[in-house]
């Protein structure tokens, strides 16, 4: 049975905050390898995928930057 309890609701807030990153890293990941293959076959031609990418790359590099910094700081909240 589910409960409304702000014990379980924080629990699964600090669980999607923990995998956010790693969600934006793998949607990034399925705009820029498609694009890049496509891109690859005949770099002359302008497509949309150039806007996929220029869309993916900086999500890819936020996702990682949070990433990294969570594994770097993983105590940061506990002064809070």
């Amino acid at each position: 049975m589910v409960t409304n309890n702000p014990l379980h609701m924080t629990k699964l807030i600090s669980f999607l905050q923990k995998i956010k990153p790693y969600i934006g890293l793998f949607l990034s990941l399925l705009l820029i390898v498609p694009s890049l293959y496509i891109i690859l076959e005949d770099i002359t031609v302008i497509r949309k995928e150039y806007f996929f990418l220029a869309i993916g790359i900086p999500i890819y590099i936020k996702s990682l930057n949070k990433i990294f910094d969570d594994i770097l700081n993983p105590n940061k909240n506990l002064f809070k």
